[in-house]
Parts: structure tokens; C-alpha cells; sequence
């Protein structure tokens, strides 16, 4: 009876011990880096997220993020216009990504057939989502628009709406800004002055705009002083 008592004992703290290894192994570790594009210019706003553990963050202005995971796990970074790539993290602090753009957007807008691409697609940013969420950036209302996707290069803020075409080439959709193509960074709009927001996308509706409008064009209107 005695032996038995302490067989079972023995069992306990092996289990117990076991159980604190398996523990131990599956503890979660603080992973930082950068994630730029194959041109290594920074991209903000990148997602990075941990497929075992479900926590999620975003790259800031620099591309950097940080985030707790598992030490086994998998990280899985992604960003609109861009393939996503899911690393294993084996122990590593330190995980710097380069994302490829993704060519397979492109595809599926050309694959809809010729009778859609005869309309003119023109579409306006809800007047209520502009006026009554202020809290939404020029990013964010831009991103309500089906197919339109925003893509950060460092502190660029860039629009694609016909996605990647060529790796070479400009992809990116053309800004007007109160009838005026604008050069600058939408970056640095005030969100407040902004009354609306139109996305032309058929190449039809871009003839105006000459080549510059190939790819796109957002027309953008701000509040006129008072």
C-alpha cells in the first residue's frame, strides 16, 4: 500500500514537471522588425500578425513593429497591393520582411469581361461617412470604395485601384485636388477640409486626364473658405 502510495506520487511530479517543460516551451517571446517593400522603401500601416495567439499589430511611419508571440509560432505579414508571407519565428527577436507586390489583383479586375469595362465605374465616397465620422482618415474613407486599395510607401500614402501592373512603372492612381492634379502627399491633407471624395476608375471616364489618368483617378474636393 505504501509503494503504491508512493508510485503515485512520483506520477504527480512527473506530470507536474512535464507539464511545466511543455509550458515552458510554448511561452510567448517580444519579436520586432521592419517591413519594406522589394524596393526597400519602409511600409507603414503593414500588418503582422500571430497565427497561434491571434494578436495582431501595424507597422508605423519607420515600418516597425513589435509584437508578443509564441516562440515556435508563426507571424503572417500582409498589406493591401501586396503577397502575403507567413515566417516562421524559431526563436528569433528580430524579423525583418520585404513584401512582393501582389500581380494577382491586377488579373482579377481584367478577367470581368468586356461589357463592364464599356460603363463608365465612377464611384463617390458617402457625403454621411465624410461629414459624420470624423474619426476616419483620408486612407480609411478612401478605402470604402470597392477595389480601392491603399498602400503606404514610408510616409507616402498611395492609391491603387486597378492593382500592381508592372514592377517597373508607375501603378498608382492619379490625385486631383480641386480640379488640380496635386503632387504632394495625401498624407498631408487636412481630413476636416475634405467635402468629398470620387473614384474614377473606367479608362473611358480618364480620357481628360490623358496618360496620367491610366491608372486611375481620385477626385478630391475641399470645403471652400467661409
Amino acid at each position: 500500500m505504501k509503494y503504491s502510495s508512493l508510485f503515485k506520487a512520483c506520477g504527480i511530479i512527473f506530470l507536474f514537471q512535464l507539464f511545466s517543460i511543455n509550458h515552458s516551451f510554448s511561452q510567448d517571446i517580444t519579436i520586432q522588425g521592419y517591413v519594406t517593400d522589394v524596393f526597400n522603401r519602409i511600409l507603414m500601416g503593414a500588418s503582422v500578425k500571430s497565427v497561434d495567439n491571434q494578436k495582431e499589430v501595424f507597422t508605423d511611419s519607420m515600418g516597425y513593429y513589435k509584437i508578443n508571440a509564441p516562440e515556435k509560432g508563426k507571424l503572417i505579414f500582409s498589406g493591401p497591393g501586396f503577397a502575403t508571407q507567413k515566417i516562421s519565428i524559431k526563436g528569433k527577436t528580430s524579423i525583418d520582411v520585404s513584401l512582393n507586390f501582389d500581380l494577382t489583383t491586377n488579373k482579377k479586375d481584367t478577367s470581368s469581361g468586356a461589357a463592364k469595362s464599356q460603363k463608365t465605374q465612377s464611384t463617390t465616397v458617402d457625403q454621411k461617412l465624410i461629414q459624420r465620422n470624423k474619426e476616419l482618415g483620408i486612407d480609411q474613407l478612401l478605402k470604402s470604395v470597392a477595389g480601392v486599395q491603399v498602400v503606404y510607401a514610408g510616409p507616402e500614402m498611395k492609391v491603387l485601384i486597378h492593382g500592381i501592373k508592372s514592377l517597373t512603372s508607375n501603378n498608382f492612381a492619379l490625385i486631383v485636388l480641386n480640379g488640380f492634379v496635386y503632387n504632394g502627399s495625401l498624407s498631408d491633407l487636412n481630413r476636416d477640409d475634405v467635402e468629398s471624395i470620387e473614384v474614377l476608375k473606367d479608362p473611358a471616364a480618364l480620357s481628360s486626364w490623358g496618360s496620367q489618368g491610366a491608372n486611375g483617378v481620385v477626385l478630391i474636393s475641399t470645403k471652400k473658405p467661409k
